[in-house]
């Protein structure tokens, strides 16, 4: 048998509903907030050596070019003030 975590702290859900996702209404609304948390899809016109660096980059930390790109873009959101 395997036991559920919240999806928001990760506590175990034992002794509730066999449905459950959350283990206080204060779980479920920080799950509900990241859930209205949106995308904007964007293109981004690479030159071939940009993208084989970008490619490599991301390959070398197991992600997708999607996910490498997020990541830069997310780690850089809070510098640039």
């Amino acid at each position: 048998m395997t036991i559920k975590l919240c999806r928001a702290c990760s506590t175990p859900l034992i002794n509730r509903r066999r449905h459950a996702v959350t283990c206080s209404s204060k779980c479920r609304n920080v799950v509900w907030r990241q859930s209205m948390i949106t995308s904007i899809p964007v293109k981004i016109m690479l030159s071939f050596s940009n993208y084989a660096l970008i490619k490599n980059a991301a390959e070398s930390r197991g992600v997708s070019i999607n996910q490498y790109a997020h990541d830069r873009v997310m780690s850089n959101e809070g510098s640039q003030c």
